[in-house]
């Protein structure tokens, strides 16, 4: 079919639907089996999980048709609207919603429960695509690449600078990492991780755009500093810090032997720990005095404040050690039950008890063999084995009863999907619908990579649902809205001159 300037019937992705429609289909079909109940055994009664959701199915439906029928224009300028009220009532659900299973992320509606959370990935990837679409950056886009980290550490190792705080990008690079960061803070202050780490999808979008640069890099530390921090001590990544600090500060004075030298003794010092078995006590004054020893080298340097820029390591070494502090004192916090998933993930603690939802998980799976034990024929669904198994272990039924085949085809849907969408956004002629498309299919490239890897016990168990199948409104209403967005913009494409 032949695409025409103006006629959105004839400029639709149907294949884009078509998939949307099947996932969905699979969703309610699987839904039904993993609550199976002989006794009541009506698809569409309201009172199953298979009955809202087919409801959900059809109320998703009218929100896909009202987004497609207001000009793409309309949602560009409601964008920061829409972003300010979904980050306002993230906020107000912290203080208002009940706790359900650890986390405070639904308001009760009546008989609905809406979770904010699921909508501020749509509102967010609106916002950052219409933001992004209209800055004009005069600045040249900094890459990470593998290139341009060899060429900093040649620049280094022959005593030039690498850094300049001049050379951030503030409205290119630090705001669109404020965007994500609001709502993935928020979401964190209602106990629920695993939404918010969804919004780390966002930096495949930033990579695309050429946003990263160092900015990504500080993320990267920072998830690295966090790791350290949980696997071994605070002890650990004060070391790691103060090793940092004296190879940034060494390129700025142009003593890169001295940098070799401190990480050499650290080395040492590391091994005579592990060789005489030091006490804790005693790791801890050597450490803090280490530190203490290069802070006060750093800031007695003359030759450090000859430029402004280079208090950036005092600084960002001070906010470095209260990071790991931080760190340290929210998993105190965390509930028993939360700290020992996290120790299990890290390998620091096997506790079958912990485990049993995963290895359920893999054996129901793995029980269906390759073309599956039949519809509603499966022995684990029916007894009710693998908890939550009609939301974020959806599936293990199809794996269960459809089998090898029957996993393999969902996957499949969803990589063809992603990759349609890829395909789409790169024949943007907008800016916006391009950012935008890229952050649809990152989103639910992260989502397919978690859920499917936590049931195949490959990735850490963070609680999120597999998109248009898992049970629940708000995740089907808040992906709907992700998804019919960009067929919407990618069938205005022709329109934009």
């Amino acid at each position: 079919m032949n695409k025409q300037r103006g006629n959105i019937l004839l400029n639709v992705d149907w294949v884009i639907i078509g998939i949307y429609l099947t996932l969905c289909l699979l969703g309610v079909l699987n839904i039904y089996a993993a609550d199976f109940n002989p006794a009541h055994s009506d698809f569409f009664d309201l009172g199953h999980r298979s009955g809202k959701q087919a409801l959900w199915i059809g109320a998703s439906l009218i929100i896909a048709l009202g987004i497609m029928a207001f000009e793409g224009k309309f949602f560009r300028a409601m964008s920061p609207f829409i972003y300010a009220l979904v980050s306002l009532l993230l906020f107000v659900v912290i203080f208002i919603a009940r706790d359900v299973k650890g986390a405070k992320a639904w308001i009760d509606l009546g008989p609905f429960k809406l979770q904010p959370a699921e909508f501020a990935k749509f509102a967010t990837a609106l916002f950052l695509s219409a933001y992004l679409g209209s800055i004009t950056r005069n600045k040249k886009s900094e890459v990470a690449s593998i290139e341009d980290i060899g060429r900093n550490f040649s620049r280094f190792i022959r005593g030039k600078k690498v850094f300049s705080l001049s050379d951030t990008d503030v409205y290119g690079q630090v705001f669109p990492l404020a965007i994500i960061l609001l709502p993935m803070f928020l979401i964190l202050g209602q106990d629920d991780t695993g939404s918010a780490l969804v919004f780390s999808s966002f930096f495949f979008v930033f990579y695309r755009e050429g946003v990263i640069g160092r900015v990504f890099i500080v993320g990267l530390l920072a998830i690295v500093l966090a790791i350290l921090t949980l696997m071994f001590d605070k002890h650990v990544a004060f070391t790691a810090l103060g090793v940092l600090a004296v190879i940034v500060y060494a390129s700025f004075i142009k003593r890169t032997n001295m940098a070799l030298i401190t990480i050499g003794s650290v080395v040492l010092f590391l091994i005579f720990m592990g060789v005489f078995d030091w006490s804790a006590s005693f790791n801890t004054y050597v450490l803090w005095g280490w530190i203490s020893i290069n802070v006060i080298v750093i800031i007695s340097v003359p030759e450090l404040w000859k430029r402004i820029e280079r208090g950036v390591i005092v600084g960002s070494l001070v906010v470095a050690l209260g990071y790991v502090g931080f760190i340290e004192q929210a998993y105190n916090v965390l509930q028993p039950h939360q700290k020992e998933r996290i120790e299990i993930i890290l390998g620091k603690k096997h506790d079958k008890t912990v485990s049993f939802q995963t290895d359920q998980a893999l054996n129901a799976i793995g029980s269906g063999g390759f073309l599956g034990k039949g519809y509603l024929e499966g022995t684990h669904t029916k007894g009710k084995w693998v908890p939550e198994q009609s939301t974020d272990y959806i599936f293990c039924t199809v794996g269960e009863e459809w089998g090898f085949f029957g996993t393999s085809f969902v996957i499949l849907l969803f990589v063809a999907l992603i990759f349609r969408l890829l395909q789409k956004a790169e024949k943007q002629r907008s800016k916006m619908s391009r950012i935008y498309g890229y952050s649809v299919a990152s989103i639910l490239f992260f989502h397919l990579l978690v859920n499917i890897g936590m049931t195949l016990q490959i990735m850490p168990v963070i609680g999120i649902p597999l998109p248009f199948m898992s049970y629940g409104g708000s995740s089907l209403f808040g992906f709907t809205a992700l998804l019919f967005m960009f067929v919407k913009f990618d069938a205005q494409r022709l329109d934009v001159l």
